[in-house]
């Protein structure tokens, strides 16, 4: 009988020793994980990606709940904002001052949104040597149609809509959604 539970006590450690090995080299082990995971139940799409806000008045909070406190409180409607984590119907996002905190998806729309982060001119078509139809200021809030490789088509409302391009590289939230 000794001779049973010997080798029986002999696999029995054999097989722990192997999976601890196993587990302790594994790229699945929580010790070799370095990257958080940034989309807990979200959404399933890409991140980062740039959404604008629905209402006037939003509150980002510290967390993902409305029992978390308000950390700011955003106050244009359609204003962009970058989408950097995901957790249940609440997205964490990120303004263009790097100012970050949660916001319910409720609260936010896929409108496309960007704002002008450098003066620019508005252009007839998206070349350089094209006609100007305006100077564009920095922190200009502009919509977004569509964009190409330097260029994207944009719409300003004000007093009257102008529509034109200009370079990608001048707008913060060009990057599609």
């Amino acid at each position: 009988m000794n001779k049973y539970l010997l080798k029986y006590t002999f696999i029995l450690l054999a097989s722990i020793f192997l999976m601890i090995n196993y587990i302790s080299s594994s790229k699945n082990a929580l010790s070799s994980s370095k990257e958080p995971k940034i989309s807990i139940n979200g959404s399933g799409l890409k991140i980062p990606r740039i959404v604008s806000l629905r209402n006037s008045l939003t509150y980002m909070r510290t967390g993902p709940g409305k029992d978390f406190p308000v950390k700011f409180e955003l106050l244009q409607k359609g204003y962009p904002l970058k989408i950097v984590a995901e957790y249940n119907n609440w997205r964490k996002v990120e303004t263009f001052d790097k100012i970050s905190g949660w916001v319910h998806t409720q609260l936010l729309s896929s409108f496309r949104t960007g704002l002008i982060i450098k003066t620019t001119f508005l252009k007839t078509i998206p070349s350089s040597s094209s006609n100007s139809l305006a100077k564009l200021l920095p922190n200009l809030l502009i919509n977004v149609k569509k964009c190409n490789d330097k260029w994207c088509k944009i719409e300003i409302l004000k007093n009257k809509i102008f529509r034109g391009w200009v370079q990608k590289r001048v707008i913060w939230g060009s990057i599609k959604n």
